[in-house]
């Protein structure tokens, strides 16, 4: 009885044991993904930055060729192109 009590015991211990170092390798998996994702999100946000950039620039872009094209058709033909 009481070496069944023992061999008990020690599968006890090694599932214990195993259970632990899976539980640890997984906390550690989480910790890496949990970077990748602030990684990805840094990225995502560049470029969102990025592209905000642009945008703003092409508006302005096209702003400025409005009013080019309004002052050279009110200079060439005294028109006014407001609507």
């Amino acid at each position: 009885m009481l070496e069944e009590s023992r061999i008990d015991n020690t599968k006890h211990t090694e599932t214990i044991t195993k259970l632990t170092a899976h539980i640890a390798s997984l906390w550690e998996e989480i910790e890496r993904k949990q970077w990748r994702i602030n990684s990805l999100e840094e990225k995502k946000k560049d470029a969102e930055d990025s592209y905000r950039s642009c945008m703003l620039r092409e508006r302005k872009k096209r702003t400025e060729e409005a009013e080019y094209e309004k002052k050279i058709t009110k200079e060439l033909f005294n028109k006014r192109t407001d609507n």
